[in-house]
């Protein structure tokens, strides 16, 4: 009895493992000219990473916002 609980939760930490693989894998590349650029949070255009403003939340999160969409959260809150 024992040992089917085992093989069975074996099993399905090999299935965890292979579907981890296959999303690992099927990650699409980055072209050779973007690995130092990311996209703004808020306008989705694509930037090199000196041009944007990094702000972590948590340990692990890192967004990037460009020069004309904090300009323009900043004319918006001056509005209100």
């Amino acid at each position: 009895m024992i040992i089917s609980i085992l093989a069975l939760l074996f099993l399905l930490m090999l299935v965890a493992i292979a579907f981890y693989g296959y999303g690992f894998m099927m990650k699409p590349a980055r072209a050779p000219g973007e690995e130092n650029t990311e996209r703004c949070e808020l306008c989705r255009e694509r930037f090199e990473k000196k041009k944007l403003v990094e702000r972590q939340i948590g340990d692990s999160k890192l967004l990037y916002f460009c020069e004309r969409c904090i300009l323009q959260l900043y004319d918006d809150a001056q509005k209100i």
